[in-house]
């Protein structure tokens, strides 16, 4: 009985909201969940029609305005695009991911509630 305890759901984890740029739809994880303030590891899925990765994208990251555009790295041919990142500090923000295909480009910006300290 000790053993389920131990490797159930805290409840704490997060869940963010997927969103939707063209026919892609585009989920973030962060790495721990919920976030800290400072380094986290950000993780964009990018999924197309019927369920397929999106392969073509240049996906970068900031925190806020007042930071600078960091590439994320695409994690094989699945439509996985990973990077950690400073996301800042404060009870919570919004990470804004920059999404370019061709020559079409958006910004989409996900709320993140930061764990406490």
């Amino acid at each position: 009985m000790m053993s389920l305890v131990a490797c159930s759901d805290d409840g704490k984890q997060l869940s963010i909201a997927p969103q939707h740029w063209k026919e892609a739809d585009i989920r973030i994880e962060t790495h721990p969940n919920p976030p800290l303030a400072g380094m986290s590891e950000i993780v964009v899925i990018v999924t197309g029609p019927r369920g397929r990765p999106v392969q073509d994208l240049t996906v970068s990251l900031r925190g806020n305005d007042s930071m600078q555009w960091v590439q994320a790295i695409q994690d094989g041919n699945i439509g996985v695009y990973r990077r950690a990142i400073d996301i800042g500090e404060g009870e919570s923000i919004a990470l804004q991911v920059q999404l370019q295909q061709g020559v079409d480009k958006t910004v989409l910006l996900f709320p993140l509630k930061l764990a406490k300290s």
